[in-house]
């Protein structure tokens, strides 16, 4: 595993880890909200076996990246297309889970002629959607309805602690699927490692996440030519399945797999499978 970090042209640090096949086709992961760049390093050896080289940066904020403030979920693109570059890579595949599946959607939009396929996994849609706070994580649209950067961050602090370390607090009731998941003790290590680290520098990161989570996308995802699958475990507890189904609905001719047997969590363990698949055209 690569461990590093890079300067973009505005003077913001990116930090990233690179896992997996060296030599391999590149996917660019998306992380969840908190996560970050660790979220997929206990996955390194399953992606060198078949194949394929994973790219995980910390979003503005988390980890070791710079925050951001007024950043949206398309400017994310530019800052993948920047990593890219600064890696050698022309294409490559993106990949997101949970809050990070819109951040793939934009890539696919707003960088076509890089972008091979996507993976959108258990992501929330386009929260301007009317039906998608259904179901959908109280604390969350808390956020998303104060609409303002810094009255998230005071609301963060309040609740999760500035560092963020209350957010573990309380009981993790995730579904029986998950919470089996979760009995693992490499699961658990993994998680609570990639989530401690995303509040490295504080609630900024996730606040400002979580407010951007909630806005409408300013890209046009009906703009997509790759080939993306959106994928959601059919015992998801956190992100409701018909967030999947309706993103599926904006993207032309993509493929919607409900995966049995997976909630949130779980559907990390097919990532190495569906990593292989999406890359299969740069092969």
């Amino acid at each position: 595993m690569i461990d590093a970090t890079t300067t973009l042209d505005d003077g913001r640090t990116l930090a990233f880890t690179d896992i997996g096949s060296s030599d391999g086709p590149v996917v660019f992961y998306c992380h969840g909200a908190p996560g970050g760049r660790l979220e997929l390093v206990g996955l390194d050896a399953a992606f060198a076996e078949v194949g394929v080289r994973v790219v995980t940066a910390d979003r503005p904020g988390y980890g070791g990246s710079t925050p951001l403030a007024g950043r949206t979920t398309a400017s994310w693109a530019a800052d993948i297309a920047a990593l890219a570059n600064r890696i050698g890579v022309d294409r490559f595949g993106v990949m997101g889970l949970s809050s990070g599946g819109p951040y793939a959607v934009a890539c696919a939009a707003l960088l076509p002629d890089r972008v091979c396929g996507a993976v959108v996994a258990a992501g929330n849609t386009d929260m301007s959607w009317p039906d998608a706070s259904a179901g959908y994580l109280e604390s969350e649209l808390t956020i998303m309805a104060l609409d303002d950067e810094d009255a998230a961050v005071a609301y963060c602090i309040e609740r999760y602690g500035a560092d963020g370390s209350r957010f573990f607090e309380g009981d993790m009731d995730l579904g029986a699927t998950d919470n089996t998941w979760l009995a693992d003790p490499d699961n658990a290590a993994a998680l609570f490692a990639a989530m401690g680290e995303a509040f490295h520098q504080g609630v900024t990161g996730y606040a400002h996440d979580i407010t951007v989570q909630g806005r409408a996308w300013t890209f046009d995802p009906g703009s997509i030519s790759a080939p993306v699958m959106v994928v959601h475990g059919e015992d998801d507890q956190l992100v409701p399945n018909a967030h999947s189904q309706h993103t599926a609905s904006l993207i032309p001719g993509s493929e919607l797999r409900i995966i049995r047997r997976r909630g949130h969590l779980s559907l990390i363990d097919e990532f190495p499978t569906l990593t292989a698949d999406l890359t299969l055209p740069l092969r």
